[in-house]
């Protein structure tokens, strides 16, 4: 079963991280605090420590079969720590504040980090991970979610608690996001099952959209509005 309507992967090492006046966590960081308490496991941020379990659960060629070219395969640890690194940088505003004083209005923006880690709710160890990525111009108030599961972990339930929990945040966190968006291999229908479950609606086909080693495949669209989720 793999979990991946569209990649993770972080960008290119000479790619700069997003810009962001928030500290970033280094081994010496405590572990991040739970953020969306589930029964079958949680979400955190990510932290330098996850880099062995992420490595060893995204070495799967079952994982890698319905990523983008973008994915490492196999995935090694630095691929790890790089994402990680990619991860806690990746900040997304949420909303602007003013402020009044006797200077003059102060304006400030709330970042918020939207990459999380699936943890098992026993251990804290990494099982995989969920977040989104931003879009711009015309679909500046879309989102893209992005996620997978180690493959010791399918077949449990995970994601299907994990997606519906995800998308609440998601639109509670950001209230300017009117869209979410995923983008399913072909032949990948445990994404599609689990995308119908958690209310995304089948939008349309690119037909042979996808090439990867030869594989000419189609990719499925799928999208859930916010009024859509409200009435969920």
């Amino acid at each position: 079963m793999a979990q991946q309507p569209s990649d993770q992967a972080a960008p290119k090492a000479a790619d700069p991280p997003a810009p962001s006046s928030l500290p970033h966590p280094d081994a010496t960081t405590p572990i991040p605090p739970q953020i969306i308490t589930l029964t079958k496991s949680h979400l955190r941020r990510a932290h330098p420590s996850d880099a062995p379990a992420m490595a060893r659960e995204a070495n799967s060629p079952a994982v890698a079969k319905y990523m983008t070219l973008r994915w490492a395969s196999p995935y090694t640890l630095n691929d790890a720590h790089r994402w990680i690194a990619y991860a806690t940088a990746f900040r997304v505003p949420t909303t602007t504040n003013t402020t009044t004083t006797p200077d003059g209005n102060t304006t400030t923006t709330v970042e918020v980090v939207p990459s999380m880690q699936i943890c098992d709710p026993a251990t804290n160890t990494c099982l995989g991970s969920i977040g989104i990525k931003t879009k711009d111009d015309i679909e500046a108030r879309c989102f893209e979610v992005a996620y997978w599961l180690g493959e010791g972990s399918w077949g449990r339930g995970i994601m299907t608690e994990v997606l519906p929990a995800y998308v609440g945040w998601l639109f509670e966190t950001f209230p300017d996001v009117i869209r979410l968006q995923a983008s399913v291999f072909e032949g990948n229908d445990a994404s599609v099952r689990l995308l119908k479950t958690a209310g995304f609606v089948h939008e349309g086909t690119k037909r042979k959209a996808g090439v990867k080693g030869g594989w000419v495949f189609d990719i499925l669209v799928f999208g859930l509005l916010r009024e859509e989720w409200s009435l969920s």
